[in-house]
Formats: C-alpha cells, sequence, structure tokens
C-alpha cells in the first residue's frame, strides 16, 4: 500500500514538472512569435498603406530577430528545467572531453601518411602531409620546359 502512495506521488510530481515545462515552453514561444505576429496582423489591415517609417522597419526587424532567437533559447530553457536532459547533457559532454583525453594519449599509435600530386597546369607541386595529428602543405614551383 505504501509503495502504491510513493508511485502515485511520484508520478503527481513528474506530471508537475511536465506541466511546469510545458508552459515555460509556451510563454517563452508566445513572447517570441506574438510580435511578429502582431506586425503581420497590422500589415494586413493596412495593405493598401505602405509604412516606410524607420520606426516601422526596426520592429519589424526586432520582431523577426525575437521570433528566430526562440529556436536558441529552447534548449537553454530545457537544460534550465530538466533534470534528465541537464543530467544526458553533460554525460554526453563528459563523453567527449574522455574522448579527446583518450586521442591525445595515444600518439605511440599513430600513423603517418602522405599524399602528393601535381596540378593541372603543371607549373607547381603540392605535397599534403598528415604526421601524428598535424597538417602540413608545401607548394613548389617547377618550371618544365
Amino acid at each position: 500500500m505504501v509503495d502504491v502512495i510513493s508511485l502515485l506521488s511520484f508520478q503527481m510530481e513528474s506530471r508537475k514538472r511536465l506541466a511546469k515545462t510545458v508552459l515555460v515552453f509556451v510563454c517563452i514561444f508566445a513572447f517570441c512569435w506574438l510580435p511578429n505576429h502582431i506586425i503581420y496582423l497590422y500589415r494586413s489591415y493596412h495593405y493598401s498603406e505602405v509604412d516606410t517609417s524607420v520606426l516601422h522597419f526596426i520592429t519589424s526587424l526586432c520582431a523577426r530577430i525575437l521570433a528566430f532567437i526562440n529556436s536558441c533559447i529552447n534548449p537553454f530553457a530545457l537544460y534550465l528545467l530538466s533534470k534528465s536532459f541537464r543530467k544526458q547533457f553533460n554525460h554526453q559532454l563528459s563523453c567527449y572531453k574522455t574522448r579527446l583525453l583518450i586521442r591525445s594519449q595515444s600518439t605511440a599509435r599513430s600513423t603517418t601518411r602522405m599524399t602528393s600530386f601535381k596540378s593541372t597546369n603543371q607549373q607547381s607541386m603540392i605535397t599534403f602531409s598528415f604526421i601524428n595529428g598535424n597538417h602540413n602543405c608545401h607548394e613548389e614551383n617547377a618550371q618544365y620546359a
């Protein structure tokens, strides 16, 4: 019986967090897109008049930028609101750091590849080399008779 009550309590808390997250995203969406939609409504009802004022131009530009910023804000808001997203994001970030550390420590098993080719006009020869993770480009001018 106690187990069922704790499960129901957990489900209620989970639903509250989900409702809070959805509400925040809806508010962010409304805040970012409402100015753009208001300008579109204004233009649709005053389509015969062309507003060429600087204020209208700046307002339209700011509304459009704010609408595009909505897509940039969403991952940050989700990171702040969701513990599971934050945990998985930090885990992926730490895995990437670990892979970089392992890759930098494995220089003993590095391979050397060298590729060279001549350009089509036969005036120069370019040599690319890749040694221990570093690349080098060398160009020689050669005069052919």
